[in-house]
């Protein structure tokens, strides 16, 4: 029998997708479910589709593993895949299951599991300092949003904690290498030239804090009360 990690990611791949089309799903779908797992877009999918790389290699360079991903359980091929302990062999059977829900006909919404709150997000990320780190912006953007949005909530949206008042004011979310924050882009341009003098990375909407040199907790704070006072109706 053909060792899974050293078959071409294209092959099996293909195998994934003829699965699901076979049970009226689509190529598009299985793409979403596996960019969630693994982190990749869908132009980076695209050329491994084209290239002549391993499965192992595929899962070793994901670009960010989902946390969420301790929450797929259940059996595939008679194998309970939350008590496979080689971390390959565990991804690729983690993704075997969710085209198996596809397959089965779920929703998108049951398949991309999303914890429930926040404190079960942050239990679930796999890295200590990355948990403390989310703890204390945490407990900053919602002392910053609580103070002038009272009747603000703490949620998850959009698969990241989240603090809303009638709609969303500002989302947060880790990566490897840094702590995401998500003010919108209005508070991405209100802070832009700040962010720019002091050297962090931002697009429309989001703001990069590396954790290599220290998280601006009072930055954060700042920017979470800006977001509560501009978007209250």
């Amino acid at each position: 029998m053909a060792d899974v990690g050293e078959m071409k990611f294209a092959k099996v791949y293909d195998c994934l997708v003829v699965k699901a089309e076979r049970k009226g799903r689509s190529a598009e779908e299985v793409d979403r479910v596996t960019k969630w797992l693994t982190g990749y877009k869908a132009k980076q999918l695209d050329e491994l589709r084209q290239s002549d790389r391993s499965y192992r290699d595929f899962f070793a360079k994901a670009p960010a593993m989902n946390p969420n991903r301790a929450l797929i359980k259940g059996k595939i091929c008679g194998v309970q895949v939350e008590t496979i302990e080689d971390p390959f062999m565990r991804s690729v059977r983690q993704l075997d299951k969710l085209v198996d829900e596809l397959a089965k006909g779920k929703t998108m919404e049951q398949i991309l599991r999303a914890p429930a709150d926040t404190d079960t997000y942050i239990e679930l990320q796999e890295d200590s300092e990355i948990r403390d780190v989310l703890r204390r912006a945490r407990a900053v953007i919602r002392d910053a949003v609580l103070e002038i949005c009272p009747d603000a909530v703490e949620k998850i949206s959009w698969g990241m904690p989240t603090w809303w008042a009638k709609h969303n004011l500002i989302h947060m979310a880790p990566s490897k290498k840094h702590l995401g924050i998500y003010p919108g882009a209005e508070g991405v341009e209100r802070y832009a030239e700040r962010l720019t003098q002091e050297g962090y990375a931002f697009s429309k909407g989001a703001v990069q804090f590396p954790y290599k040199r220290g998280i601006p907790y009072e930055f954060i704070r700042e920017i979470a009360a800006w977001c509560a006072e501009n978007n209250r109706e």
